[in-house]
């Protein structure tokens, strides 16, 4: 059973980052995933394209009850980044 399943309880799997290409949307959903977080990857609605493969946009959705914590993971992630650029 997935957690992603709709239910009419179960609130709806909320997007918390989306990603240029596939590579990358496993990434995030894999840092995710670390921190015990399930992700699950989507194609965006406007690269829903089988041809593709694995270039194009993807969305990552988490538990409504868990997006609050992969946000702040990804943030702290972005923060980090940002520091550890040159002329920072």
């Amino acid at each position: 059973m997935s957690i992603f399943k709709r239910s009419e309880r179960a609130p709806e799997p909320v997007k918390v980052a989306w990603a240029a290409q596939q590579a990358e949307a496993e990434l995030i959903a894999d840092i995710l995933r670390q921190e015990g977080i399930p992700s699950l990857i989507k194609r965006n609605k406007g690269f829903d394209v089988p041809d593709f493969l694995a270039a194009g946009a993807r969305d990552i959705f988490v538990p409504a009850s868990a997006a609050d914590r992969a946000r702040e993971i990804l943030a702290d992630l972005q923060s980090g980044q940002e520091e550890e650029l040159p002329g920072s």
